[in-house]
């Protein structure tokens, strides 16, 4: 696990008729008790110059240490909505990264923020995307993707090394160094250089003599200034590199890509890349969206915890806490916590690892087995590990949603691609189908299973892939009437919004995929065996209304997703395997990130998980 978070210890006081915000822990306030928002604009907006240098940008990255009360983020999105809002100006997409060891309540917040009132919808909006309070990344956005926030819920110092991102300016706001100087160390001012765009600015309202001496050898020319109310000085600073051309994102202007596959990776994909302005199409082989893996009636989304820190569980919990978000956002949870039984000697072993962890009950609770069995109505006799945040989501629900005002074609078969030699045609990329060609500046593989067959010639043994059938029995409601959770046993079950139980899934490995085995007892009785004894004693076996479907999964040699560039313009996102739910929609959100040269949802450990050449690197290929 990352550094546990710190409790912020902190107290309200009375000036002057204002709520103050104080840290008892660090012994100084939040923000300027006379007018913490005047000092926001001065220092920090004024100070890296934003008023200018945001205006008609296609993209703008501000990152922060130390988030606090989010009075600054507000302070910059109020000042990008007027920009947003303005007809003869331009606003960028706003990405803003935030470091935070001591995570306020909303409540608090909203209460010391109160005296705002102009800011009153943006502190509402905020709060309502505050993520759960665990060390790690947590990726939100509001005004439809146009501004995206990574929460990086840690040490400032660990947490922005480990990131992949460029800021534009930065806002240094710990508290001062006196009372807090963990933070303001030597190692930290390189990471952030080392983190900052050519042209890079920064801004504090510390003007302490290490932090100005340390930002000057980590590569800032910084000047003091007139400070605000009782603090008498405060600092900007600019990189000092010979300003370099960054490297280009691919343009929204003139740029079609398009993206193979209508199921939760392409959907994802689309999703992220819909703010800037693409020129996207998504090409299904069905006849909807989500109708192959993404098609099941109900799927568990909770994260996959590993017995000692790894990169694994890294890019599971990002995923995680993402998709449990939007699954909320828009309207397709189906249950608000998910129940993981240990099955076998091994998981029991795996999970008595996990709770010596240290993990913060936000994360996952560990209940007698007493309480379960009030919570479920079942006697399960195998320890579990409660995930207060996870649940169940509606997957094709989830996948329309994020497909939403996005192009599709539906009914195409892709059967291959080449790059493009027609100057004329002006573009990258032709794709045959079996409804012509469709041209692309870049293409997005993202079909799922049938990626194994589109790419095989290609791209094997690069990206060694295994098709799996994943089958599930839908139970009629009346099979577990008082039957209302999300839980996993190897396994899984939930319920479906129409009150159908989603029992599954298998994964058979040897079966014809023209023509798999149809549903029927035996694989009825083949899924109840998994479940614990204590759940498949109450199951009514009556299969006459029993139903369910197959679907195939894509898989890799060790069992982690693929997500990256493969070649100049194409990109892959594929091998979801049977926690699509969890990890696709984050997965879509790195695609992007690479496509538009943008900051990363992922760090660098969980990005070295999903790259598409792990396997030839390790092989020497």
């Amino acid at each position: 696990m990352l550094n546990p978070l710190l409790d912020p210890d902190i107290s309200i006081e009375d000036r002057d008729g204002r709520p103050c915000l104080v840290s008892r822990r660090f012994g100084d306030l939040y923000f300027a008790a006379q007018d913490g928002l005047a000092e926001t604009e001065l220092v920090f907006l004024s100070g890296n110059d934003l008023p200018q240098r945001m205006q008609n940008k296609p993209h703008f990255t501000v990152a922060e240490t130390g988030f606090g009360t989010g009075l600054n983020f507000l302070a910059l999105l109020q000042y990008w909505q007027r920009l947003e809002d303005d007809p003869d100006q331009s606003a960028p997409v706003l990405h803003y990264i935030t470091t935070e060891i001591a995570p306020l309540d909303g409540a608090v917040i909203k209460e010391v923020l109160s005296p705002y009132q102009d800011l009153s919808e943006l502190i509402d909006a905020m709060v309502s995307i505050l993520p759960p309070r665990w060390p790690g990344r947590h990726r939100r956005h509001l005004f439809g993707g146009r501004v995206v926030i990574d929460f990086l819920y840690g040490d400032s110092f660990e947490m922005i090394n480990d990131a992949v991102f460029k800021a534009d300016a930065w806002f240094l706001d710990g508290f001062a160094p006196s009372q807090n100087p963990d933070m303001w160390q030597e190692g930290l001012f390189e990471a952030i250089a080392s983190h900052s765009s050519p042209d890079a600015t920064l801004a504090s309202f510390t003007a302490a003599g290490h932090v100005r001496r340390g930002l000057d050898a980590a590569g800032f020319d910084v000047e003091r200034h007139q400070g605000f109310g009782r603090k008498r000085h405060r600092i900007t600073g600019r990189i000092k590199a010979t300003p370099q051309k960054p490297a280009d994102p691919i343009s929204p202007n003139r740029q079609k890509v398009v993206i193979i596959g209508a199921g939760i990776a392409g959907a994802s994909v689309a999703a992220a890349l819909k703010p800037a302005g693409y020129d996207i199409l998504v090409l299904g082989q069905g006849d909807e969206a989500g109708d192959g893996a993404s098609g099941n009636i109900a799927a568990v989304q909770s994260p996959r915890l590993t017995a000692a820190e790894s990169f694994s569980e890294r890019l599971s919990l990002t995923g995680y806490s993402y998709a449990r978000w939007l699954a909320r956002l828009y309207g397709v949870d189906l249950a608000d916590q998910a129940i993981s039984y240990a099955w076998n000697d091994r998981e029991v072993t795996r999970h008595q690892k996990i709770k010596t962890r240290g993990w913060p009950e936000t994360v996952f609770l560990s209940p007698e087995q007493s309480d379960l069995k009030d919570e479920t109505g079942f006697d399960i006799t195998h320890p579990a590990l409660l995930f207060p945040e996870g649940g169940a989501v509606d997957p094709k629900a989830l996948t329309q949603a994020l497909m939403a005002d996005v192009a599709t074609q539906f009914g195409t078969t892709v059967t291959g691609f080449e790059q493009s030699t027609d100057e004329d045609r002006g573009r990258r990329w032709q794709i045959k189908t079996n409804q012509g060609v469709i041209d692309a500046d870049i293409i997005v593989l993202a079909a799922g299973s049938g990626l194994a067959a589109l790419t095989q010639d290609w791209i094997d043994p690069i990206l060694p892939l295994q098709v799996t059938a994943g089958r599930v029995s839908h139970l009629p409601a009346t099979s577990l009437p008082s039957f209302d959770h999300a839980i996993s046993f190897g396994g899984y079950m939930a319920k479906a919004k129409d009150g159908r139980i989603a029992l599954g899934a298998s994964f058979d490995r040897h079966i014809d995929l023209d023509a798999p085995p149809p549903i029927d007892d035996d694989l009825h009785h083949a899924n109840i065996k998994t479940l614990p004894e204590a759940v498949a004693a109450k199951i009514d076996r009556d299969f006459t209304n029993w139903s369910g479907r197959t679907s195939f999964r894509l898989a890799s040699r060790d069992r982690a997703p693929i997500a990256g560039q493969i070649g100049k313009g194409i990109y892959m996102i594929a091998a979801l395997g049977a926690r699509g739910m969890v990890t696709g929609p984050i997965l879509g959100q790195y695609i992007a990130s690479l496509m538009m040269n943008t900051p990363s949802p992922l760090d660098r450990g969980a990005a070295s998980m999903v790259d598409p050449y792990r396997f030839s690197a390790k092989e020497g290929l």
